[in-house]
């Protein structure tokens, strides 16, 4: 699978900018990843993520967005043709050196282990506008196809902010609202995979392993997490979508993490 994703740096920006643009006005089916640098926000009540209200896991995610940066954006592309194309953006703006960016140690290690270049980020990774501007000039957006993710919440938050370029709105429905008019038609894989099959739960490796989507006893890669998680997202959901039709129309805009557990 690391061969057919496409890992972007500032020095190679240009270039996969021009394949993005040709790809993006054919998009049918988009999937998204966002890595980031864990989460060091809880509720104040203290209760387990599980056990908050809609309004009350928006107020955690919309804390963390705020104060961390994300690392990578994943997006991975079936276009009307049947082609799949998958890229991983390295951000700009989180130096694992400073004491002014925030992170979970053990989820900055987990990344490390998974490939991530925190030390090249700084220099190297791409300025967060220049992402914004690239999707929202490609055609991807005015393309109109439909949105993907897994457990999807914080994924599409930090999404939000980086196309929007500002902060996170202070209710769960201005927020999905946001969502609406930026990707359209949404749908997180998790809660579709669950509605599939009640068995079909856990991780992203767990859930594609469950809809024979990877070949049986094939190693899923940890290396490229982003453009990884995008293109294994996007294989589940296509599956996804040919076993439930109109059924997974009601999940729509419903996210893993946000008004689904």
């Amino acid at each position: 699978m690391d061969g057919v994703i496409r890992s972007v740096w500032a020095e190679n920006f240009d270039a996969e900018s021009q394949v993005l643009h040709q790809v993006a006005p054919h998009a049918q089916h988009v999937a998204l990843n966002v890595q980031y640098p864990g989460c060091v926000v809880v509720h104040s009540n203290g209760r387990h993520h599980r056990d908050l209200t809609a309004e009350e896991r928006y107020e955690v995610i919309r804390a963390n967005v705020a104060f961390l940066k994300p690392l990578q954006v994943g997006i991975a592309v079936l276009t009307v043709d049947g082609q799949r194309f998958a890229w991983e953006f390295n951000l700009r703006g989180f130096d694992v050196e400073s004491d002014e960016d925030a992170g979970d140690p053990k989820s900055i290690a987990y990344l490390t282990d998974c490939g991530v270049d925190f030390n090249r980020l700084p220099w190297d990774g791409i300025d967060g506008c220049k992402l914004r501007c690239l999707l929202q000039d490609s055609g991807l957006l005015r393309a109109r196809p439909s949105w993907a993710t897994f457990t999807g919440a914080y994924h599409v938050a930090y999404f939000v902010t980086i196309m929007s370029g500002k902060k996170l709105p202070d209710s769960v429905d201005a927020f999905m609202e946001m969502v609406r008019e930026l990707v359209g038609p949404l749908y997180d894989v998790k809660r579709l995979a669950r509605e599939h099959d009640g068995s079909c739960v856990g991780a992203l490796s767990n859930v594609v392993k469950k809809l024979a989507v990877v070949p049986p006893g094939e190693e899923i890669s940890k290396s490229k997490p982003a453009g990884t998680g995008s293109m294994l997202a996007l294989l589940a959901f296509e599956t996804l979508k040919e076993k439930l039709g109109n059924n997974m129309e009601k999940y729509r805009h419903e996210l893993c993490g946000l008004q689904a557990i």
